[in-house]
């Protein structure tokens, strides 16, 4: 084998390992995007996550994409504070396929402002999930949502220096502090 053709085969290679790389990173932030969707109340944001003919099961709702984005967005929209979090993601790449397995965390509480300590609702679970590329871009094509326990926890007052926390407030599109943070569009 000459030289040159060895260097071909390492840059083919390096190629396919950068595009692996590239995929699994895209699918974390199709999942990353669906937290932010909810906790910031962006349904533009939701729109980059699951296709309008996903199968989602939550439970409480077996549909399409199409039908559970904006169910979704109501009950997120009927409570003051939210926020989700998707860790320990585990991805089998398949070319334009992927089977997706990432552990969730997902809490609620009213009112808004902490006047008295409200009570949280947390939900401990796990999203079972396959993601395709269509046009080059990943979106979740079946969800499946496996609630392993829910809890409530009253929050606590802070008070002394940690009185001084910035609070949140409100969380939308609107906030000053909102970022978007994402160039993707709806699938």
């Amino acid at each position: 084998m000459s030289e040159s053709s060895d260097i071909q085969q390492r840059l083919g290679r390096l190629e396919q390992e950068v595009a692996g790389l590239l995929a699994l990173r895209e699918i974390e932030d199709v999942l990353t995007r669906y937290s932010r969707a909810l906790d910031w109340l962006d349904d533009a944001m939701l729109e980059t996550v699951f296709y309008d003919d996903a199968e989602i099961d939550y439970g409480f709702f077996q549909g399409n994409g199409r039908e559970f984005k904006p169910l979704l967005m109501q009950v997120e929209r009927s409570v003051g504070r939210r926020w989700h979090f998707t860790a320990q993601v585990k991805i089998a790449l398949d070319g334009d396929s992927a089977e997706v397995e990432s552990y969730n965390l997902s809490m609620a509480a009213e009112p808004v402002r902490p006047d008295p300590p409200a009570e949280f609702d947390q939900f401990f679970g796990f999203y079972a999930d396959r993601l395709l590329r269509r046009n080059g871009r990943w979106g979740i094509i079946r969800r499946r949502h496996l609630l392993l326990t829910a809890a409530k926890v009253r929050e606590s007052r802070l008070e002394g220096p940690f009185s001084l926390l910035n609070a949140i407030g409100p969380a939308s599109p609107q906030h000053p502090d909102y970022r978007r943070l994402s160039r993707a569009t709806a699938l």
